[in-house]
């Protein structure tokens, strides 16, 4: 009698280790897993993503530009970090030629520099590894 009540209290004790060791890996491999998916973006999510900017790309007027500017000020504010930001380049803008800056430090136009009766050309720099759009460049015509 004494030998059993042993062997369940050391099977227990087995058993309580075990879920505690369950626990632990559990825990590292959801948050191991939310590090992952803010960092990395499947091919799809990155599809996505840059098919919101992309639209915009070749020559546009002033309007659709003013548009473009405002997506991307919103989506840079959405943002936590600033991983996923997106930075504006401008040529022959009132930002460019006064050399603004805007609150990241990234030279740059806001919709209130763009004039609605030009055309400029647009176009995006990706990221060579996840192909996510990273710049926005936009040169006055």
């Amino acid at each position: 009698m004494e030998n059993a009540s042993k062997a369940l209290i050391i099977a227990g004790a087995i058993l309580i280790s075990i879920v505690i060791i369950s626990l632990g890996v559990v825990i590292v491999n959801n948050v191991t897993g939310i590090i992952n998916d803010s960092a990395d973006m499947s091919a799809q999510e990155v599809a996505a993503f840059n098919s919101k900017f992309e639209n915009y790309a070749g020559t546009r007027k002033g309007s659709a530009v003013k548009a473009l500017l405002n997506d991307i000020q919103q989506h840079n504010y959405s943002q936590e970090d600033g991983s996923l930001d997106i930075n504006v380049n401008a040529l022959g803008t009132a930002a460019a030629d006064t050399a603004a800056t805007d609150a990241d430090g990234v030279m740059g136009a806001t919709a209130s520099d763009i004039k609605s009766g030009l055309t400029y050309e647009v176009s995006f720099g990706k990221d060579p590894k996840s192909g996510r759009i990273t710049v926005c460049g936009i040169v006055q015509k």
